[in-house]
């Protein structure tokens, strides 16, 4: 099997309410949607994304640079590939937009091995299960407390057992209220996840971390801004909540940093802003062998998968509004059932998009 071409196009898909944390609002989801033909009938389809900007600048990226380093070359040796596209990137910084890029088609090499093999990904990947609870996740911090109860009514209606809020208010007292009404609302017996988005420092993550633990937090995610290693350390020594950190580590060089630094109890690593499903998994089993548990950022229905592959899964986020079903854009959905997802048994990773609404989505240069 030999790559014979990489097309590659952006998509940009409405959201149907703006979401909002403590440091952005979202309006819109991008795509960046990469097929590698092949000499046999398969064609690996992979993808990242962004929250509304800079998907454009990673067209040019593919095309340019990365896309001729897989043409001609056989799929399956993916390490080979991977590697050969991330010292392409790096002198330029393999993070952000070069990460867009590299995940896209580290997704489609994916897709196409086990499409080749006839094997869904989450058995090529080892099959640790055959399916993974999930916890419903929210982008409200925008929300009233009447409209954020709303919210979580209609997620305990679904039968999910574990649910994620937004903190960072700017009065800690409001973060409380809302809070505390939440725990109320679920009962004791539910896990309960905040998340603030990257908004404090590292003292005041602690003084406003104490104020949320007599409502027992699961975990914190991202409290401050995700360079500060040694801060994340301090907050997670000083607290009894779990620290939760990865959706923007871009390495597993980074998440070895916050390792062995004690900085980290959950490993939220987002399999696209590492680079793809290649390295992913690197972060994935090297937590393992410190005995953490991987919960990855975002992706509904590619991080099911990776988490039905590895041996320390956690949990699956679903974030409301923002799965590629909800969105629109698949042939078939893959949803979560009474709390939980199951993969799919279609060789590769069983994402089918919609031609249709990718046509109606597509940006055109």
């Amino acid at each position: 099997m030999k790559a014979t071409s990489v097309e590659v196009s952006l998509h940009r898909v409405p959201l149907e309410s703006p979401w909002r944390d403590s440091r952005n609002r979202v309006t819109n989801i991008e795509i960046v949607l990469c097929e590698i033909n092949t000499d046999t009938e398969h064609v690996g389809v992979g993808y990242s994304y962004t929250g509304g900007s800079g998907g454009g600048s990673a067209i040019p990226l593919i095309e340019n640079d990365l896309a001729p380093l897989i043409v001609g070359e056989n799929p399956a040796h993916i390490e080979r590939l991977w590697h050969r596209m991330w010292n392409k990137c790096h002198d330029a910084g393999a993070r952000g937009i070069a990460g867009l890029g590299l995940g896209a088609i580290d997704v489609a090499l994916w897709d196409l091995v086990g499409k080749h093999a006839g094997k869904p990904l989450y058995e090529l990947l080892g099959g640790a299960r055959d399916s993974v609870e999930a916890y419903a996740s929210g982008i409200n911090l925008n929300l009233s407390q009447n409209e954020l109860l709303d919210q979580v009514e209609g997620w305990l209606g679904k039968g999910y057992e574990a649910i994620k809020i937004k903190v960072g208010k700017e009065d800690p007292r409001e973060d409380v209220e809302r809070v505390g009404a939440v725990r109320d609302l679920i009962g004791g017996r539910r896990r309960l996840m905040l998340d603030a988005n990257q908004a404090w420092t590292a003292s005041e993550a602690i003084y406003r971390t104490r104020m949320l633990e007599p409502f027992w937090p699961y975990w914190m995610e991202e409290p401050l801004i995700s360079d500060d290693v040694l801060g994340h350390s301090r907050v997670r020594q000083a607290l009894s909540t779990a620290i939760a950190i990865g959706e923007n580590i871009h390495s597993k060089f980074e998440m070895a940093t916050y390792i062995h630094s004690g900085a980290v109890d959950i490993v939220q690593a987002d399999a696209i802003r590492v680079g793809g499903i290649t390295e992913w998994l690197k972060v994935a089993h090297m937590a393992d062998a410190f005995n953490l548990k991987v919960a990855p950022h975002f992706l509904l229905e590619l991080s099911g998968s990776l988490l039905c592959g590895v041996p320390n899964a956690l949990i699956l986020e679903d974030v409301e509004g923002g799965s590629l079903g909800e969105l629109g854009l698949l042939e078939e959905m893959m949803t979560v059932q009474k709390g939980r997802w199951k993969p799919s048994h279609r060789p590769g990773h069983g994402i089918l998009f919609n031609r249709d609404a990718l046509d109606n989505t597509k940006v055109h240069a």
